[in-house]
């Protein structure tokens, strides 16, 4: 049976808007202190990736200290804009077991689903580097 999915945003004139979710609410528009929508869609990639990623490590029983990430993409120049790449780099606690995680992030590739949403328009892929705590 699919899930039902939602969301709630309000725009005041022009692009000034707010996503309001059940926790509170984030600002949407071109400001320094607002999200664009392509932070927006990064941010999902990002959070999906990380709780599928979480998901396979409990399986595993692994826990996770720390994990950073940083997304760059490219769009094409025809109109729509879509995105033509992404690069998803994650940065992982070094020495933990640098194998078994790096095999679990390319699981979580596959099976994420907002990495596969936008797999259907871009080329994606993700790059694991170990690091020290700090780094």
């Amino acid at each position: 049976m699919a899930s039902h999915v939602s969301a709630r945003l309000h725009f005041a004139q022009g692009f000034d808007g707010t996503l309001i979710l059940r926790e509170g609410e984030v600002a949407i528009g071109v400001q320094a202190d607002q999200a664009r929508p392509y932070d927006l869609l990064q941010a999902a990639l990002v959070a999906c990736l990380h709780s599928t990623f979480l998901e396979i490590l409990e399986k595993k029983r692994i826990v996770l200290p720390f994990a950073d990430y940083a997304v760059e993409g490219t769009k094409r120049t025809e109109i729509p804009t879509m995105l033509e790449e992404v690069i998803v780099r994650v940065s992982l606690p070094d020495g933990l077991n640098n194998e078994a995680l790096e095999k679990s992030m390319h699981l979580a590739t596959k099976y994420c689903s907002v990495y596969n949403t936008l797999a259907s328009v871009a080329k994606m892929s993700c790059i694991v580097e170990f690091v020290e705590a700090g780094e």
